[in-house]
């Protein structure tokens, strides 16, 4: 099977996109696949949902990006230090607060128009991608969780993905954010990465039973459902999701036969049969 890379994303807070990487993640590789998840938030929600403490992470994804910046020919050395390998699940690059300064230096590439080595290709919207490559032949999925901030953060991923998951919170508002998202990944798709698929809009926290999570459904599918793929089980509402990230484990650890691993699951079945 060949590599693929998935952004998580959504402009909007709240809306379960760790949740939706570290699970989605954890259920392919009980499939058998080798994955490996990206922090690609300052917060470093993904690091602490895997057990880990952000601040004590010596080696992170800032360290990468700096160095595909400044000193490229040593990446491969140090993704080595920095990606954490797990004995069971994915394997994980850690994030935490030095990411913002690698977003502010991306920044001053991006306003200086400043071109580190020289080629096209390691534009400061492309870094992500150039450190990636080395990885592509150890994993058969790589997932990266977007924030919420930093938005050359979230174009690098989108310009090293083929894919991108758009979660969704089954609310009222469920539709805010989701033009604002497309706008961006219509952007990359023009000027970084003609590639770049959606591959669904996944609700998230949903509720079976109330009608406005059903009507949530159906405005979705209407409004969205000819130009974009649907998830077809939206994420089930659950508490147990909620306690898995102080446990350090995904809901297949933590609550193997809870509705929301049975949701993971079948998002992950989705996922298989990307092509």
């Amino acid at each position: 099977m060949l590599y693929k890379s998935i952004s998580v994303t959504n402009q909007k807070g709240g809306v379960g996109k760790t949740t939706t990487a570290l699970n989605l993640g954890a259920a392919l590789a009980a499939s058998g696949k080798k994955v490996l998840l990206v922090d690609n938030d300052p917060q470093g929600n993904l690091t602490a949902a895997l057990g880990f403490t952000q601040a004590e992470q010596k080696y992170t994804l800032a360290n990468l990006l700096l160095t595909a910046i400044d000193y490229p020919e040593d990446l491969e050395l140090h993704l080595k230090r920095t990606v954490l390998h797990t004995e069971t699940g994915p394997d994980l690059i850690p994030a935490n607060r030095r990411l913002a300064d690698a977003a502010a230096r991306l920044q001053v590439m991006q306003l200086s128009q400043y071109n580190a080595v020289g080629y096209a290709e390691r534009s400061c919207e492309k870094i992500m991608d150039l450190l990636l490559v080395p990885l592509k032949e150890d994993y058969d999925y790589i997932i990266i969780d977007c924030g919420l901030k930093h938005e050359l953060l979230t174009v690098n991923a989108l310009a090293a993905s083929d894919y991108a998951i758009i979660p969704v919170r089954s609310h009222f508002l469920a539709s805010e954010g989701i033009p604002e998202v497309l706008e961006l990944v219509r952007s990359v798709q023009t000027k970084f990465n003609p590639k770049l698929k959606i591959a669904g809009i996944l609700l998230t926290m949903y509720q079976s039973r109330p009608q406005l999570c059903r009507s949530v459904r159906e405005s979705v599918g209407e409004i969205y459902g000819e130009t974009f793929h649907v998830f077809e089980h939206p994420i089930e509402s659950s508490i147990k999701v909620a306690e898995c990230p102080a446990a350090g484990q995904s809901i297949f650890d933590y609550e193997p036969k809870n509705a929301a691993a049975l949701s993971y699951r079948s998002l992950a079945e989705e996922v298989l049969r990307l092509g």
